[in-house]
């Protein structure tokens, strides 16, 4: 499913107003992507406080590809929504250049991912201040979940049908800009999906959302009565009208202003380039630095801040010198099967029927129904003891000299046989794993058939890489080397995932659905063995789109970019604020934890202003 199914609408774009303000703010929020607005919305709530935002890309939040549930593939490798980045060959994974979606418009990447809304463990959050972020803990954290959420509770019949008695309606929040809710429309893959990981003995054993549970269940995905609910119109929306809040779409940040005086580096403004004017503005108390986990660190060397040899070498002027820029970068990888699905069966592959397609569309454009007013919903999340209790493991020492990695690496070990070390989750329709460069044929079977895939992600790998610059232009993106696969362990642990995965497919109920009882593959697959298991993970690991990490909240002896209120070391007036400030990677998809820190952040910006 490509853009050209679903027309262009950039006729129908609605403009942000623009209001007259004064070029000197408050606050100046980089980046109008799921962290910033959220920043933005909370911090504009206050009409003395003025606000502006800078957003390299367009609104598109009128667009059916970002508010159609079942339209988001459109979007992916789309110069019009996507920056479409790109790592270098990755050396352990069959040298593999893998494309990473990131949302090129307000709302960033919630405006065009999964929709799925899951959440970290307490363990998880509690490790971020066993690594020396005083004051950070599930319970200082669990607060501002609440406050981001809109949590509509299921109906009965959605109940029965998807097994959702594990809900606890006590641990979400009601009030909050996001709203969630359980599929209205939904397959039998994802009626079986719950009951065939009972059967293994792996049924979710309470609310994930409490930050304990693990287990195969049907999770919330971030949609409002057929529509995505997203930074864009959940945050913005309500915010659009305040006089004190300025949004520019189409602005490229291309300096933040930094002066070296006395008392240390000072932030004195934003210069960025909009409709081929060069434009400046200049702030008072903050810049908030909300790009993304690529793009953040990015620009930090561009502006200034990084390893002195690196920006010398590009004639960048040194402002603070930390080597720990652009490094400890982590994501979620996953190895997919495919399997072919009995005969008329709802998958993607339906779509490639132009009539139906158009049929589907129609339907959604008139009322907000049909398929493509959903989306998939499965989830399990689980242990190592849950699917290879009996593996042995040791961890070896870290082969480089990354500040901490050490002390995460014994963390992530220690808590291997308790936290989910394994999301498995299905996508009804082909994936084609050879494209994991080009994402617009990577999510398409490229076969005659129906399919379904079933994925399994390393949830807390131990590989770690960098994001750096290879140019002073911002305008040209970073090189992004993940290093994924280079460490031992993870390896080690997606065998074990992804062997369980055909266990899976050839239990029932789910098998039910599957030719030959899960047994026939979709073209380009394969049975999966002891022995062949790790060639299959290295040739077709893909990224889930979730990186973090590479602007630390660490101390900096550790590897940190920021303190444990987002402030960059060295630089007074300046945070940043989104995933790339989580020292550790989470489990699940890290949307939700994105919103609860920047809502955190918020809160921490306005306190230090008084």
């Amino acid at each position: 499913m490509r853009a050209k199914l679903c027309p262009h609408w950039g006729s129908i774009w609605m403009s942000l107003a623009v209001t007259t303000m004064a070029d000197t703010y408050d606050y100046i929020i980089v980046g109008g992507g799921t962290a910033g607005l959220t920043v933005a919305a909370r911090l504009s709530e206050n009409p003395q406080v003025t606000a502006l935002v800078l957003e390299a890309g367009a609104d598109r939040s009128t667009d059916p590809n970002v508010l159609a549930p079942g339209l988001f593939p459109a979007m992916y490798g789309n110069a019009d929504y996507d920056w479409d980045y790109k790592t270098v060959p990755q050396t352990s994974a069959n040298d593999k250049v893998v494309a990473h979606i990131r949302g090129k418009q307000l709302g960033g990447s919630s405006a065009m991912n999964f929709m799925f809304w899951t959440h970290p463990s307490q363990r998880d959050i509690d490790n971020w201040d066993a690594l020396g972020n005083d004051g950070w803990s599930w319970k200082a954290l669990a607060p501002y979940f609440k406050k981001s959420e809109s949590f509509v509770a299921p109906s009965s019949q959605q109940t029965s049908d998807l097994l959702l008695d594990y809900v606890d309606p006590s641990v979400h929040g009601t009030t909050g800009p996001i709203a969630n809710e359980f599929p209205q429309l939904y397959s039998p893959f994802l009626k079986a999906w719950p009951r065939t990981l009972e059967k293994l003995g792996l049924g979710v054993d309470g609310d994930p959302r409490n930050g304990v549970a693990l287990g195969g269940y049907v999770n919330l995905l971030n949609i409002d009565k057929g529509t995505r609910s997203y930074a864009a119109n959940a945050y913005l929306g309500p915010a659009r009208r305040r006089a004190n809040l300025k949004v520019l779409t189409g602005a490229l940040v291309t300096k933040i202003i930094l002066d070296k005086t006395r008392d240390g580096v000072l932030v004195k403004g934003v210069k960025w380039s909009q409709d081929g004017l060069e434009k400046e503005a200049t702030v008072e108390k903050e810049v908030i630095l909300a790009a993304g986990s690529i793009a953040s660190p990015q620009l930090l060397e561009v502006y200034g801040v990084g390893d002195k040899k690196l920006l010398g070498s590009h004639g960048i002027e040194v402002f603070v010198d930390n080597p720990n820029v652009g490094e400890n970068l982590q994501d979620h990888v996953y190895v997919p099967l495919g399997f072919a699905v009995k005969p008329d069966l709802p998958t993607n592959e339906d779509y490639a029927n132009a009539t139906y397609f158009q049929e589907q569309l129609d339907l959604y454009l008139q009322n907000k129904t049909g398929r493509l007013s959903s989306a998939g919903a499965s989830s399990a999340l689980l242990s190592l003891r849950q699917i290879a209790s009996t593996l042995d493991l040791s961890l070896p020492s870290p082969k480089t000299n990354l500040p901490g990695l050490a002390e995460q690496h014994a963390i992530t070990f220690r808590d291997l046989k308790s936290e989910a070390i394994a999301q498995e989750l299905t996508i009804e329709g082909g994936i084609s794993p050879q494209y994991s460069a080009d994402t617009t044929k990577l999510f398409s079977a490229g076969s005659q058939g129906n399919f379904l895939s079933i994925l399994g992600v390393l949830e807390h790998p131990f590989s770690r890489g960098s994001i750096h610059i290879q140019s002073a232009d911002p305008a040209v993106h970073p090189i992004i080397d993940p290093r994924y696969l280079s460490h031992p362990l993870d390896i080690q642990l997606l065998k074990a995932i992804t062997l369980h995965l055909q266990t899976v497919a050839r239990t029932q109920p789910l098998s039910d659905l599957l030719q030959g009882d899960g047994t026939v593959f979709q073209p380009g697959y394969h049975e999966l063995t002891i022995e062949n298991v790790e060639a299959w993970i290295r040739s077709s690991m893909q990224s889930e789109y979730h990186p973090c990490g590479t602007c630390a909240m660490l101390p900096r002896s550790k590897g940190g970019v920021v303190d444990e209120r987002f402030r960059v070391y060295g630089v007074k007036g300046l945070r940043v604020v989104d995933a790339s400030i989580f020292p550790l990677i989470p489990r699940a998809n890290i949307q939700s934890l994105v919103y609860a820190v920047a809502e955190r952040a918020a809160d921490f910006i306005k306190e230090d202003a008084l």
